[in-house]
């Protein structure tokens, strides 16, 4: 079996992972459950990951990290629109 196919399996899982999270947030318009230490130590880890995969020319951790690179920053944008469950205004 093709290794990448594994990389992007286990990549695409955990990129997938920020997903019902995101839709939950803008669905309720809040975010209070959400650490924006979390959020920000994600998208380290996730560009870290990205880099590595690209020093090391693997293309499912290129394509998976940064899936998971824009996924943690739109959590964490949402977070910061949302916190507490504050709407903004204009809103």
């Amino acid at each position: 079996m093709n290794t990448e196919i594994i990389g992007f399996v286990a990549g695409g899982l955990s990129s997938a992972l920020f997903i019902p999270q995101i839709i939950k947030i803008f669905r309720e318009r809040s975010a209070e459950e959400i650490s924006l230490v979390t959020c920000i130590i994600g998208i380290v880890s996730s560009a870290l990951w990205l880099y590595y995969g690209i020093l090391n020319e693997h293309i499912s951790m290129i394509v998976t990290n940064s899936i998971s690179v824009v996924a943690t920053t739109i959590l964490c944008f949402a977070k910061l629109r949302f916190k507490d469950g504050d709407v903004p205004k204009g809103s």
